[in-house]
Formats: C-alpha cells, sequence, structure tokens
C-alpha cells in the first residue's frame, strides 16, 4: 500500500528524463525535416534558442552577426526558426510599402506591462499597429517639431552650462552617460513639461533611467528571445510584493498623468500629455493609449539620442578634418546671418554638412544592435534568392547592411560624411540602405525628436567647447537591444584654448 502511495515519487527521475529525451529528440526532428536545414550557422542555434541567448548576453552581438555574415554568406540562423538576412534587397521584401511580415513575439517583452494593451513599438499586428500610429502621429510629426522647440533650449541652455562648469574645474565624465542625462530631461520637458533634472543633479537622481534601462532595455533583450517567459513575469509581479523596476516608472507616470488630468499642469505650453488630455476630453483617445504615449517616450526616448549624440561627437574627435569641415560650415552660417543663438531646427536642416555628419555618424554606429524581427506570412516568401515557410522569423540587422561594401563603397568602415553629398541620386540610392531608425511603416516613432534634438545641440556645442579623450582614445561598447557606448572625455572652453595659444 505505501508503495503504491510512494510510487509516483519514484517515477519523478524517469518522467523527468522522458521529458527532457522527447524535447530533444523534437528538436532534432524538426532541424532534420526543416526545409531550410541547409542554412548555415553556429552549430548549436540549430536546435536551440540558447546560442543566440548567450550571445546576447555577452554584448557584442551586432559584431558576433557581421562576423556570421562575412563567414557563411547573406542568410544566417541565428536560432531553430530565426534568420538574419545580409541581402539588401531584403529590406524592401519584409520592410517595404504593402508588407505582410509583422513583427514576431521577440517585441512583446518591449512593451507596457500589460498584454491586452501594447504600445506602437510592441504590437505585433500591422493593422492594430496603424490604427494606433494614426491616433498619435500627428504629435511626432515633422510639423509638430516647432513647438517643441522651446522644451530643447531650455535644456539645452542647462546642459551647455553644465559642461561650462565641467571645463572651468577640469572634470574628466562620460560622454555617453552625459548625453543619456541631456536625452532623458528633453523627454521630460516635451512629454510632461518639466525636465527630470539629471543635467542640473549630475547623476540619476530618481533611479528613474536605471529603472527604464533595466526593467525595459537590459530584460526585454534577453525575454526577447524566449518570449514565453514574459506572461509569467507579468504574472510573478503582480503576486509578490516586490519594487520592480516596471513599477517604478509607472508610479512616475500615474502620477503625472492624473495630476495633468486634474488640471494640474506646471507649463503653458503644449507638451505630449497636454495634448494627449485634449485628445482624452475629445474622446479620441483611452487611458491606455496615454499611459502608452507617455510611457513610449520615457521609456526609449532617451537612448537612440544619446548613442547618437555620443557617436556624432567621437567620430568627429576621431576625425579632426572632419570637425574642421563642420566648424567652417557653422561659423560660415552665423557670419551670413543664417544661425540664430539658440540654432533653430530649421536652420540646421540647411546645413549640408552637419547633417551628412549626423547621417554617417549614426551608419557607422546605428542604435539597435540586432535584427528587426518580422515573421514570414502565410505562404512564404522569396528572400535573399531562397523561398522561407511562412511562420518563419526573419530580419535585417542595420550593422550588417551598414558595412556592406556594395553599397557603401570600399571605404565603407571610414567616417566620411561627404559620401552623402556626392549627387542627389547617390544619396536618394544611400537612404534606401539607412536603417538606423528602423524601416517601413515600423520607423522609429520617435525619428524626428531625436533629430531635432542632435541638429539643434551640435552646432552649439561644437562653437563653444573642445571635446578631448580623457585617457584611452578608443571607446568600449556593450549591447543588448541598444548598443552602448562608454568613453570618458573632458571638455575645454574654445575661448580659454584660443588665450592659452592651443588653437
Amino acid at each position: 500500500m505505501i508503495f503504491e502511495v510512494l510510487y509516483p515519487l519514484y517515477n519523478v527521475p524517469v518522467l523527468i528524463t522522458t521529458f527532457g529525451v522527447a524535447l530533444v529528440l523534437y528538436y532534432l526532428i524538426s532541424a532534420f525535416f526543416s526545409p531550410l536545414r541547409d542554412v548555415k550557422g553556429p552549430t548549436l542555434a540549430r536546435y536551440t534558442r540558447l546560442w543566440e541567448l548567450y550571445e546576447n548576453w555577452r554584448g557584442q552581438f551586432e559584431h558576433v552577426t557581421v562576423a556570421l555574415h562575412k563567414k557563411y554568406g547573406p542568410i544566417v540562423r541565428l536560432a531553430p526558426n530565426r534568420y538574419s538576412i545580409g541581402d539588401p534587397s531584403a529590406i524592401r521584401t519584409i520592410y517595404g510599402a504593402g508588407s505582410k511580415f509583422k513583427k514576431s513575439d521577440f517585441y512583446a517583452p518591449f512593451g507596457a506591462p500589460s498584454m491586452e494593451h501594447r504600445d506602437v513599438f510592441s504590437e505585433m499586428s500591422n493593422e492594430k499597429h496603424a490604427a494606433q500610429r494614426k491616433k498619435i502621429s500627428n504629435m511626432y510629426a515633422m510639423s509638430s517639431l516647432v513647438s517643441y522647440e522651446p522644451f530643447v533650449d531650455k535644456v539645452n541652455d542647462e546642459f551647455m552650462t553644465a559642461l561650462a562648469d565641467h571645463a572651468r574645474n577640469g572634470i574628466t565624465f562620460d560622454l555617453f552617460t552625459w548625453m543619456q542625462f541631456y536625452a532623458f530631461d528633453v523627454i521630460g520637458e516635451i512629454t510632461f513639461g518639466r525636465s527630470f533634472g539629471l543635467v542640473e543633479a549630475g547623476y540619476d537622481k530618481d533611479k528613474l533611467l536605471h529603472a527604464v534601462h533595466v526593467g525595459s532595455i537590459s530584460y526585454g533583450s534577453m525575454a526577447a528571445l524566449i518570449p514565453e517567459v514574459h506572461p509569467w513575469y507579468l504574472w510573478f509581479q503582480k503576486v509578490v510584493p516586490f519594487d520592480s523596476h516596471w513599477r517604478v516608472v509607472q508610479r512616475t507616470l500615474v502620477r503625472e498623468i492624473g495630476a495633468r488630468m486634474q488640471g494640474s499642469t506646471t507649463s503653458d505650453r503644449k507638451d505630449f500629455l497636454e495634448k494627449c488630455v485634449e485628445l482624452s476630453k475629445a474622446g479620441k483617445m483611452d487611458d491606455f493609449t496615454i499611459n502608452n504615449v507617455v510611457g513610449s517616450n520615457v521609456g526609449a526616448g532617451s537612448d537612440t539620442t544619446g548613442i547618437s549624440m555620443t557617436a556624432i561627437i567621437y567620430f568627429l574627435m576621431k576625425n579632426p578634418h572632419c570637425l574642421q569641415k563642420l566648424r567652417d560650415e557653422i561659423e560660415a552660417a552665423a557670419k551670413q546671418g543664417n544661425l540664430s543663438s539658440p540654432v533653430t531646427f530649421q536652420e540646421a536642416q540647411k546645413l549640408p554638412y552637419l547633417q551628412a555628419t549626423i547621417k554617417e555618424a549614426l551608419r557607422l554606429h546605428a542604435a539597435v544592435g540586432q535584427i528587426l524581427s518580422r515573421v514570414v506570412p502565410e505562404g512564404g516568401a522569396q528572400i535573399a534568392g531562397r523561398h522561407f515557410p511562412g511562420g518563419t522569423v526573419v530580419g535585417v540587422n542595420a550593422w550588417v547592411i551598414h558595412g556592406d561594401e556594395n553599397i557603401w563603397g570600399k571605404d565603407v568602415h571610414e567616417f566620411r560624411p561627404e559620401r552623402w553629398m556626392e549627387s542627389k541620386e547617390r544619396a536618394s540610392f544611400l537612404e534606401q540602405h539607412f536603417l538606423a531608425f528602423g524601416a517601413g511603416s515600423r520607423t522609429c516613432i520617435g525619428k524626428n525628436i531625436s533629430l531635432l534634438e542632435v541638429s539643434k545641440l551640435l552646432p552649439q556645442l561644437l562653437r563653444r567647447f573642445d571635446f578631448i579623450f580623457a585617457g584611452r582614445d578608443q571607446w568600449t561598447t556593450t549591447s543588448g537591444w541598444f548598443v552602448k557606448p562608454a568613453i570618458r572625455v573632458k571638455v575645454l572652453e574654445r575661448s580659454d584654448r584660443a588665450a592659452q595659444g592651443v588653437l
């Protein structure tokens, strides 16, 4: 009798072993009979997602992907049903107008902590995404940027003051950290009508930036490769009373939205939240959408800009002849009365070498280091010369395309802004292969705001300061979803350098 009761316990190891063997057989059989079984890639990637998960955890996945394409060609296996495509023609097929390729479940863990109410970034359905984007696209449109310029100007002044203090006191600092402080404060101004005060404080005083990084970007980039765990994590957050990073962010959002809905505001300018409130009162936007809009700004609004500004300054430091050419353009525009103080976005757009410099830096260091995952539609599709069955996950990595000699030339690895200015036809061709902000209908919705910040701040920085390496002249990078750089620098006021006879 006792044996009959305990017998199932004796069988636990057997059950575990049986399950393990069945799982292994499943992957082996699936790999053997797959119509894509001959696609090359790391051996382990043929059978499990653990290889990609591990390489992503190591933090250099963009370089790993580039190396794999050099070794195996235009199609590389990253996981049992996940492929990186290095053929430029795939951009139009996968992301072009009218494409039926939807986002894969890779994006689910990046969204708001709700499986039912996804934001425009994590929404996988093309139809639902289009409907959501239509509601809010005007807020991010070029025509709306002029209303955000006072917000940017305010933080620009604060940032210039902070750098002047660094110069006076000989302070060395991590360039990306401070560029992200700047970008995060601008997002605060644009979204809530007030900055988060990081530039003034000189550190992440409320741990909000840390919460965004850990709770969204770091977690998202790992969970995205095993999205089945995400619902369990959301459940765990609900039943276990711990202060998750998502809760830290949500407290800020709920506080700001609640105060504004009650009529409280610290600004007489129309920031994002105010526009959302107006749409809500008109019955055109619900509470979930408001939370998603402001949450998306806070969650991803500083990384791309911070990375971009760091990359631009870094490459100009490494290429002083380009720096001088850009300064000459800026000074010429100022002498001709075509540059205000502060610089307007419209004026900055008319500086061709400035805009070429921005694009070239983002080409050499795209913010995102992974493939932009999409699902092959039902019926399959012809990509890079072969047929992919419906349901297969495919994507293009900007780092692979941006390093293609057939597109950019033999000097593909050189920082040369002039390549964007050779002719209109050439520039148009390059634009078709420029993936720094994504591609197609799912292009980063905040692209224009990021370009607004960069275009306005850069001329002011270069006119007033010199950036100098503090120690090593080579940055280090680490990636998950975003490829974040680290490089220590110091700044000198250019007037001081001239007085010292340095210039």
